[in-house]
């Protein structure tokens, strides 16, 4: 009997009949439990459909909230803020884990009760009363220094993002208990997130077309006039958010199952106090070979040492500068410009470049599941590619309400498309 399986995260074993280990997707799969699998799945789905959920009805709430084109503005500002709860929980799990080893606590098997389960619940059902409440009191409205102003939309959203926010520190710690072998499962939920709502606002916009109907003036000079309106939606804005919350509770049940009922309980890993933490010697042999730090025995050591020392470095800053960029584009600026730019070519060019980049973004994912790579110039270049795209939205956004190609088909398919490219890189 040997190790089966080794994280990163916490030091796990469990026994498994001698042989070597997985390696093939197909050999990985037959090592998994169905429900469990698709359990964790239906509990990843919960960690951001919740903000999701709210981009997608952005080209909606836009129209019918008095911030009107300034709303996602709000709403980036309010979720990066949503960030200091991870900070707050990193601190406090800090604090609890130095605690725990100054009174030497070990345990055998994961208790039913504990502090990760706890928050795991309470963040799920914050987001659960959050989509609640915005089904039944999205459209009220309060007057805030003589103006109207969505206080109650703002408030909810702060506690969907909060709890959206804190469930990446919290999340992945609490799949530590199982083993390496359902990540792929944790990860695929996290793209359902994007997906699922994102199928759900095309079927809501299915058939919200514009149409031209007779205005007539009655006054001293009788004047007909055209007036364009758009088709009602197939269900509304409370409907959808009710989808959501329907969606959440499924998620609810699905971590209750994972953490209290037997069976899946079984799938659990043993947990094992050591000084030392587990390496797997595969991961930091391929690591070091991606990184280019193994030693040239051609030439002495020392200054292989030096060079390797040096290439490291300079690879990490790259790659932080790199996610920083574009975490920075993609997580405030174009968000909160999107209005800007899609709104001049139509609503309904708005509403398919939110949910197609959606609907796009977890698929993206695919190749890299399946083939994973760590070059660098392929990073690099795509990093390119997505700033090249970043600096045509500002572009359109800056000539706002009157950009480039509007009111052709053209522009409209360029801006429909480059907003999932954008999502695909």
């Amino acid at each position: 009997m040997k190790p089966a399986e080794e994280t990163s995260a916490v030091a796990v074993s469990k026994t498994k009949p001698a042989g070597s280990k997985p390696t093939t997707i197909c050999e990985q799969l037959k090592m998994v439990s169905g429900p469990v699998y698709v359990a964790v799945m239906l509990f990843a789905m919960s960690t951001w459909i919740g903000v999701v959920g709210i981009w997608v009805e952005m080209p909606l709430l836009v129209d019918a909230l008095p911030e009107s084109w300034n709303l996602p503005s709000y709403l980036v500002i309010i979720i990066q803020c949503a960030n200091l709860g991870p900070a707050t929980y990193a601190v406090w799990d800090k604090l609890r884990q130095r605690n725990r080893q100054a009174t030497n606590e070990q345990q055998q098997q994961h208790p039913w009760i504990d502090a990760e389960v706890v928050v795991s619940l309470m963040i799920i059902l914050a987001a659960v009363v959050s989509m609640l409440l915005l089904s039944l009191f999205w459209d009220q409205t309060t007057v805030v220094a003589s103006a109207q102003r969505s206080v109650v939309l703002l408030t909810l959203v702060c506690l969907a993002s909060l709890s959206c926010c804190t469930s990446s520190v919290v999340f992945l710690p609490y799949m530590a208990r199982f083993p390496s072998v359902y990540i792929s499962a944790y990860y695929f939920g996290q793209g359902l997130c994007g997906l699922v709502p994102g199928l759900l606002g095309l079927t809501q916009v299915a058939g919200h077309e514009m149409q031209c109907r007779n205005g007539t003036d009655v006054g001293a000079n009788l004047t007909v006039s055209m007036a364009q309106r758009y088709s009602s939606t197939r269900f509304s804005v409370s409907a959808f958010f009710l989808l959501i919350t329907a969606l959440l509770c499924v998620s609810a049940a699905a971590f209750c199952c994972l953490n209290f009922v037997q069976k899946c309980r079984g799938e659990m890993v043993v947990s094992v106090a050591t000084d030392q933490r587990l390496v797997n010697v595969n991961e930091v042999a391929a690591t070091r070979e991606a990184t280019g730090l193994l030693e040239n025995r051609d030439v002495p050591g020392v200054s292989v040492a030096t060079a390797a020392m040096a290439l490291h470095q300079r690879r990490y800053v790259s790659l932080f500068i790199t996610i920083g960029v574009v975490s920075a584009l993609w997580n405030g600026v174009l968000p909160a410009t999107q209005t800007y730019t899609c709104l001049p070519y139509g609503h309904i060019v708005y509403k398919l470049a939110v949910c197609l980049s959606w609907v796009v973004s977890p698929l993206a994912t695919l190749p890299n599941m399946l083939a994973p790579t760590s070059s660098l110039s392929l990073i690099t270049g795509l990093g390119t590619v997505s700033f090249v795209i970043a600096a045509f939205h500002l572009l359109l956004a800056a000539q706002s309400p009157h950009p480039v190609l509007q009111g052709s088909v053209i522009g409209q398919v360029i801006v429909v498309s480059y907003s999932y490219d954008s999502h695909c890189i």
